[in-house]
């Protein structure tokens, strides 16, 4: 082996071990990304069947105004989507 093809090699091993760190890094922060969406999802789920429940443990005189809210907020949306349409 000449000494040319020595320094190749050389390099070679060099560049690997300096690459190892970032592909780590970026495995790492790419598993970070995923954890951090999936607890999303969970928060997300969580407020919507606390929201969701809420009817249940309202008193009585509360639930049409409670459901009064809800029909608006519903209706906007269906107007927004109805104008998208158009």
């Amino acid at each position: 082996m000449g000494a040319s093809m020595k320094s190749i090699i050389l390099l070679l091993v060099i560049s690997a071990f300096a690459v190892s760190p970032a592909v780590a890094a970026s495995k790492h922060k790419s598993k970070q990304a995923t954890e951090a969406e999936e607890i999303a999802k969970q928060h997300d789920n969580t407020l919507r069947a606390l929201r969701d429940g809420l009817p249940l443990i309202l008193p009585t005189w509360s639930l049409p105004i409670y459901f009064n809210m809800n029909k608006d907020e519903k209706s906007d949306k269906t107007e927004k989507t109805a104008k998208k349409k158009k």
